[in-house]
This record gives structure tokens, sequence and C-alpha cells, in this order.
């Protein structure tokens, strides 16, 4: 048997300890449910080709030639030319350098 309530009508005792209190109402808490859809954006790399050229000098070689004529004098003889004897080393004429 329940003791806060009546014999008679079995309703509850209507104390002021036992009336409800206002209710107390909290700010709203959101809850968010994030959902994501693709969508393409397009994103353009240019790309520029630069064909460059480059003067490099390179050494071209020419030569030339020339033709002198030069006179060399005889060998000078300091002693007449003798039978069996060796012949006399000659003299050296250097030509112009070029």
């Amino acid at each position: 048997m329940n003791p806060y309530s009546c014999h008679s009508c079995q309703s509850p005792i209507q104390s002021p300890w036992l009336q409800p209190a206002p209710p107390i109402v909290c700010p709203p808490q959101y809850r968010m449910s994030d959902s994501f859809l693709p969508r393409m954006q397009p994103v353009i790399h240019p790309f520029v080709n630069v064909n460059r050229e480059h003067i490099v000098n390179v050494p071209q070689h020419f030569y030339t030639e020339t033709n002198r004529n030069v006179v060399v004098p005889p060998p000078q003889q300091a002693f007449p030319m003798q039978p069996g004897v060796p012949f006399p080393q000659q003299q050296f004429f250097p030509g112009p350098r070029f």
C-alpha cells in the first residue's frame, strides 16, 4: 500500500512538497549533421614553352699558304776539294720566319 495515497480514492495526497516544480528550460544545443557533395572546380595550370637559341662563338681556323723564293749562297770553301777528303759540313742559313 502506498503511504502517499488515500484509502478511499487511491489518489495521491496533495502536499506542497510533493507538487512538481516548474520546469527549467535550458538553451537549445544544436547537433549538426554535415554532409558534403562534390562539385568540380577546374584548376588551370598554364605552361609556356619557350624555345631559346643561344649564339656560341666556335673558333674556325683558316690557314693561309704563301711561297717565297730565297736564294741561298753556296757554301764557302776555305780549302780546295781534294780527292779522298770528306766533303766539309755545310753552313745552314735559316730562312725567314712566319
